[in-house]
């Protein structure tokens, strides 16, 4: 749930070891872990992973595996890697997309045993939104298409999983809000087929929608669903669906009562809508199966005006990872949102779900999960 958009990631061998792609790691190669214990434990926080803003990289990645994490999310603004022909009414001839942020942080996860999953998000390039200025009005879906292309491109073999988006049912994601449903089925549509063409054995993940509805802000997560996947519409197919069950400030447990939102103790109604649509032959697997569900993105506040007391957090946090862990393996993966806390000022620094103080010190929360989740991480799975 990202209210700032992250600013500006390949040389590698990969070897195949006991059906898992183990991804070898220049000098000082580590083994990845041992796999099959259950749910994917994730981390997202760009701006120490990508960008190292406020925190050393290597040092994140040493936390990262006291977590047990296996994979690490990016969210790639799409105009970002266009750099200066972003802001133009015309896109570029030639090489448009430059990858090398994107590069130091494959280098390092591949260095320390972690896959790396990308989503492929706003907002996107004046040249390719519908009212001609950087932003999310309306991008198009072929303009798009050459974006996950490059992608795929660029990091085949190196990433195995992409996801279409960041929360599009959100208006600060796609607008308008009312023709968000539409816009985001045919980037979705365009972008699955772009990666598919240059890696077709790379995951495609639909969705990464935002928990509840808000007026005029957000569409509920269920309700955008139906309308991505219309019965008047062509099938569409995905290797899964990705989600943020925030639940903020109550216990993990309690089911929102907004019949079409999905939270961390309501995911029942994800899987079941899930299900429905695989069964109407809408929405499923290439091979006909209900998708499974990969929660990218939780976390409850640590600071603000509705932050928790650090031994409720801590608590709801387990519990809450422990509500995904036992729906494995219909729900492949759960991502904490935020590692390091922001400082003072920093753009988006108030939405502070993270597990670390701005110096590295372990919270309550990261003492909790990090004893929760000791032998729980599956290795890098594909």
């Amino acid at each position: 749930m990202r209210r700032r958009v992250a600013a500006l990631v390949l040389v590698a061998v990969a070897v195949a070891a006991g059906g898992y792609l183990v991804l070898s790691g220049g000098g000082g190669r580590r083994a990845p872990r041992a796999p099959a214990r259950g749910i994917e434990i994730a981390l997202d926080d760009d701006p120490v992973f990508v960008r190292q803003d406020h925190y050393s990289r290597e040092l994140a990645f040493e936390q990262a595996r006291r977590l047990g994490v296996s994979w690490i999310r990016v969210v790639v603004p799409w105009h970002t890697v266009a750099g200066a022909s972003a802001t133009r009414r015309r896109p570029p001839a030639g090489r448009i997309y430059d990858w090398t942020v994107y590069d130091g942080l494959v280098r390092a996860a591949r260095a320390h045993g972690v896959q790396v999953e990308m989503a492929l998000a706003g907002p996107a390039p004046a040249w390719a939104t519908a009212d001609g200025r950087v932003g999310v009005d309306r991008p198009e879906p072929g303009s798009f298409a050459g974006f996950a292309r490059s992608a795929a491109r660029h990091f085949r073999g190196l990433i195995h999983r992409y996801s279409i988006w960041n929360e599009p049912n959100h208006v600060a994601w796609i607008a308008p809000l009312q023709a968000a449903p539409t816009v985001y089925r045919r980037l979705y549509a365009a972008g699955w087929a772009a990666i598919k063409q240059v890696d077709p054995r790379a995951q495609v993940l639909i969705g990464e929608t935002s928990p509840h509805g808000r007026p005029g802000k957000v569409i509920s997560p269920l309700r955008f669903l139906r309308a991505v996947a219309c019965a008047r519409c062509a099938p569409l197919h995905a290797d899964g669906y990705a989600h943020h069950p925030y639940e903020f400030a109550d216990p993990p447990e309690r089911s929102f009562p907004g019949p079409d939102d999905v939270t961390i103790g309501s995911l029942p109604r994800l899987t079941t809508a899930l299900d429905c649509l695989a069964a109407a032959g809408l929405l499923s697997t290439p091979a006909g199966s209900p998708l499974p569900v990969y929660l990218t993105e939780f976390g409850y506040y640590r600071s603000g005006p509705h932050a928790l007391a650090p031994n409720t957090r801590a608590a709801y946090l387990v519990r809450a990872f422990g509500i995904a862990a036992r729906l494995y393996p219909r729900v492949r993966q759960i991502l904490q949102y935020l590692l390091v806390a922001p400082p003072p000022g920093y753009p988006g620094g108030q939405f502070d779900t993270s597990l670390l103080t701005q110096t590295g010190v372990p919270t309550p929360a990261f003492k909790a999960l990090a004893a929760w989740a000791s032998g729980r991480s599956v290795g890098p799975r594909w």
